[in-house]
């Protein structure tokens, strides 16, 4: 897992550097593709459904009408036809439920341009075009470089619809992320032995939320929720005791996230603030709330690995768990 985070800078500037080279005229088809659609859908599972959302947020930012939902329930809740064209990103390219879910898509007339790390994968073979990730080979179960270029590709087509961005330096900024980790690794050594964790998020970093929680279950094996902030008064807020850790993720003068993070602090919460404007933890080296949602989460990464070191648990390889889930 360390191995993977520590490759992020690497595989970024591959992936930025492919998409001016080998898979220009593949990209410049793809977004050919979105502009063109009545109906843009992005379906995936885990992780990569977490980026997804992130697209969805990017194109909504640039005027692009967009939804995601998770490909177990696609069929229950969303509706296509030829005018949609319908996203699945998938690390493995191989998860049954998006394979249902395409084939639910495939019999409704709508087009598939799919987002995969691996290449000839049943997802690629069933889409009309694909572009792949190029994060390499990811060993660990639990998804990080592979996340990281999903969301890298997703910025890079937002920006084609005017999203502002400067991605040049994507690789640069998170290779300064990855130089915090020995306080990241203090962070975690003080709250490594609670059993409860809540990461608070807003708009942009709700998904994030939702991974850095997502990574907290599967590695660490401690329950974790990541939530809206605006939610925390319907329910959870009930939850929050003397020292229990909520991480609150503040991007941008998020004064809305700001006083969430008051709220659970007055009820004596143990907070870990991540953000790149107001004082925090860890602060975030980027005004770009784009890249905050990939370098936030790069830090969730690092503090889900520490933990589960110190716990002395089997980081790469956690139970119950497979690499890429190809049965119902």
């Amino acid at each position: 897992m360390i191995k993977e985070i520590m490759e992020e800078p690497k595989v970024v500037k591959r992936l930025l550097f492919s998409l001016k080279t080998e898979q220009k005229e593949s990209f410049n088809k793809f977004v050919n593709l979105i502009k063109k659609s009545r109906k843009v859908t992005f379906l995936a599972a885990g992780t990569s459904y977490h980026a997804s959302l992130l697209g969805v947020y990017y194109l909504h930012k640039c005027g692009i009408e967009a939804q995601t939902i998770i490909a177990s329930e696609f069929q229950h809740f969303i509706g296509v036809d030829k005018d949609t064209l319908v996203i699945p990103i998938s690390q493995s390219g191989e998860t049954m439920d998006v394979i249902e879910a395409l084939k639910y898509a495939k019999k409704n007339n709508a087009k598939i341009a799919s987002i995969v790390n691996v290449p000839y994968s049943t997802v690629q073979r069933m889409s009309e075009i694909s572009l792949n990730i190029l994060a390499g080979q990811e060993i660990c179960v639990a998804a990080t470089k592979s996340f990281v270029n999903q969301v890298t590709l997703l910025l890079a087509i937002a920006k084609e619809f005017g999203f502002k961005i400067n991605l040049n330096n994507l690789a640069e900024k998170i290779s300064w992320v990855l130089l915090k980790k020995d306080l990241i690794k203090k962070i975690a050594n003080d709250i490594y032995m609670n059993k409860d964790i809540y990461v608070l998020g807003r708009g942009l970093s709700y998904p994030v939320a939702r991974e850095i929680a997502l990574k907290i279950k599967e590695i660490s094996y401690i329950h974790a929720e990541g939530m809206m902030g605006g939610e925390l008064k319907h329910g959870t807020i009930a939850l929050i005791e003397k020292g229990t850790p909520v991480i609150s993720l503040i991007s941008n003068k998020d004064h809305a996230m700001l006083s969430n993070t008051m709220e659970v602090e007055a009820r004596g919460a143990r907070i870990i603030k991540i953000t790149n404007d107001f004082e925090g933890d860890i602060q975030i080296n980027t005004s770009n709330d784009g890249k905050f949602g990939i370098l936030a989460t790069i830090v969730g990464q690092l503090l889900t690995y520490y933990m589960a070191l110190k716990l002395n648990l089997p980081i790469d390889k956690p139970r119950n768990l497979a690499k890429s889930v190809t049965v119902k």
